[in-house]
């Protein structure tokens, strides 16, 4: 239908409240997306820096330089503390129940 030389669509009263159902639906989904990705983002650069940190330690090792307490001086022992609370952020982020192989002390 045309009114005013403008196209326009005519829906009946239960095809608008679905719609608007749709978009309040579409727009909660884009939220969790959003905090899905931001998620997997915090995981990837903690990947990122535990792969580095190893490989750190790693060449520590076979070039020789450095002690056993070397690891807690580059990094890796804070970064492998952050892990869990990474993770689990992920795991809610992407609605997923906590891990059953959680290494994590209790207190």
């Amino acid at each position: 239908m045309t009114v005013d030389g403008r196209p326009m669509v005519l829906l009946s009263e239960q095809e608008y409240e679905a719609l608007v159902s749709s978009r309040r639906q579409l727009g909660s989904q884009v939220a969790r997306l959003a905090k899905v990705r931001e998620a997997l983002l915090d995981v990837v650069e903690l990947a990122e820096s535990l792969g580095t940190a190893l490989l750190d330690r790693r060449n520590q090792a076979v070039t020789g330089e450095g002690t056993a307490d070397d690891i807690g001086a580059d990094g890796a022992v804070v970064l492998l503390g952050e892990t869990h609370r990474r993770l689990d952020r992920a795991r809610r982020a992407a609605g997923m129940r906590k891990s059953t192989t959680d290494l994590t002390p209790e207190r």
